[in-house]
C-alpha cells in the first residue's frame, strides 16, 4: 500500500501527546507481560507462547529490561521529534494566515514584510522566531531545543551541545508555551 501524504493545515501538539501517553503504557505492559515470563533465577523458557514474546526467549531479566527501557528511550526521541514538528507546523499555518488575512496587528505586519523579503524561504528560527522576539515574544526556551529538533531529524550522528537535558515533557511544555504566547490576529 502506497501511502498519501498531503498537507494538513490543523496541526494539534495534544494528539502528539495522546499518541505518546498511549505507546508509553503499550509498551509498560508488553514489559510487564514478558517479564511475568522470567522464572525466578533464570531465563525466558521456551514453552513461551509463539507471540511478539517468543523473541524474548532465553533472556534474562536484565537483558527484558534494558530491551524495554531502549524502546522507551526510543520512544521518547521520536516523540520530542515529532512534538517540535508539529509546533514548526502549527507557526507556519499562523504564518501562512496572517499573511493571506492581512491582519493589521504587529506580527502580521512583520510576517508580511518577511515574506515579501523571502517568498517561499522563509525560516523557523531567524524569520518567523525572529519576528516573535521583535514583538516580545519569549522565543529563547524554543530556540534552544531547535537544536534538539536539528540533533534529532539528522540522524544524531554527533553530540550535541544543547545547554541542557529534554525530557518528552519538557518539549511539550517549552512547544505549548510558545504557541499559547501566539496574539491573536
Amino acid at each position: 500500500m502506497t501511502r498519501q501524504f498531503e498537507p494538513h493545515d490543523d496541526p494539534d501538539i495534544r494528539s502528539v501527546w495522546t499518541w505518546f501517553e498511549f505507546q508509553t503504557a503499550l509498551i509498560g505492559e508488553s514489559r510487564a507481560k514478558v517479564l511475568r515470563m522470567v522464572t525466578p533465577g533464570s531465563n525466558i523458557r521456551a514453552e513461551a507462547p509463539r507471540t511478539h514474546e517468543s523473541q524474548f526467549i532465553g533472556f534474562t531479566r536484565r537483558e527484558v529490561e534494558e530491551f524495554f527501557d531502549a524502546q522507551r528511550g526510543r520512544l521518547e526521541l521520536l516523540t520530542m521529534l515529532d512534538l517540535l514538528a508539529t509546533a514548526e507546523a502549527i507557526l507556519r499555518v499562523d504564518f501562512k494566515f496572517r499573511i493571506a488575512t492581512r491582519k493589521k496587528d504587529g506580527l502580521s505586519r512583520r510576517f508580511r514584510e518577511i515574506h515579501q523579503r523571502r517568498r517561499d524561504k522563509v525560516r523557523l528560527d531567524e524569520d518567523i522566531l525572529g519576528a516573535f522576539k521583535n514583538e516580545g515574544i519569549p522565543v529563547n526556551d524554543f530556540r534552544g531545543a531547535l537544536k534538539l529538533r536539528h540533533w534529532l531529524a539528522h540522524g544524531r550522528y554527533w553530540h550535541p551541545r544543547l545547554g541542557r537535558g529534554y525530557l518528552p515533557s519538557d518539549v511539550f511544555d517549552i512547544s505549548q508555551a510558545l504557541i499559547d504566547s501566539i496574539p491573536p490576529s
